[in-house]
């Protein structure tokens, strides 16, 4: 039933640029399609920091594949060429905590934080981290950290599109 009401829905075109392309198909879930494209993007010259982000991408679209080993590369491939790559640091957080290791995740995530704390992902790892590792009152600060952030971001947003 809800995949006959979503084909009544019009469909949104894909952006013109692999690059925003390929991550419109990460936001839709087609993480196989996206991964082929940043395989492309990845292949042609670009700065450091550019391909630090498609590399990091690329490894979110290779564990949303359950291929761990290869997203895992990916993110340390970009952290190879930027150190302070925030969403890098944040993804190995999470594939850490996935795989049960939490102390290692919040590692991870404390790192980030403290290169970047305003990057509200890495509150909210280290909220899970936290609340595996039992540590209960840190992780409910955790995400009202994050909770914060995501709001005055939100906040930010709707005052820019106004003007």
């Amino acid at each position: 039933m809800l995949r006959w009401l979503a084909s009544l829905l019009p469909r949104r075109s894909l952006p013109a640029s692999p690059r925003e392309r390929a991550l419109a198909l990460l936001e839709r879930g087609d993480a196989a399609e996206a991964e082929r494209l940043l395989d492309a993007l990845l292949a042609s010259t670009s700065p450091p920091s550019e391909r630090a982000f498609l590399l990091n991408k690329r490894g979110v679209a290779r564990t949303a594949q359950a291929e761990i080993a290869p997203g895992v590369e990916d993110f340390t491939a970009a952290l190879a060429l930027d150190a302070r790559y925030v969403p890098a640091i944040v993804n190995l957080g999470n594939v850490a905590l996935e795989q049960g290791r939490a102390e290692e995740a919040l590692a991870r995530y404390e790192e980030a934080i403290a290169l970047d704390p305003r990057h509200a992902r890495a509150f909210v790892g280290a909220a899970a981290a936290y609340k595996r590792l039992g540590r209960y009152a840190e992780a409910v600060r955790a995400i009202r950290t994050a909770q914060r952030l995501e709001a005055r971001r939100f906040t930010s947003w709707r005052a820019f599109r106004r003007s």
